[in-house]
């Protein structure tokens, strides 16, 4: 099996990739709607734009795990197209 180097923003340990739906405008702006950590679809109940730069947007976003909002960071890669969250976050749900 061979192996290749990649260059991308996202590809290194500190961070998982993830689904995001997620709403887009005609003005550039963006909102994370729903997110799946761990295979559960959670609800973006609020967020803000944490900071915006080189094509990357954070999100610190409270979102609904059964009765509880939990805090979660998003990172948008525009250029690729893909969604982020640190790793450790992955064992954010009970």
């Amino acid at each position: 099996m061979s192996g290749f180097p990649s260059y991308t923003s996202f590809d290194y340990q500190p961070v998982a990739t993830i689904p995001v739906i997620a709403s887009f405008d005609a003005e550039g702006h963006i909102a994370p709607l729903y997110v799946r950590v761990d295979g559960v679809p959670l609800k973006v109940d609020s967020f803000w734009v944490k900071s915006s730069f080189a094509h990357t947007v954070t999100f610190s976003c409270q979102v609904q795990h059964e009765d509880t909002l939990l805090p979660v960071l998003l990172s948008y890669y525009q250029t690729e197209g893909v969604w982020t969250i640190p790793a450790q976050t992955q064992s954010l749900l009970p």
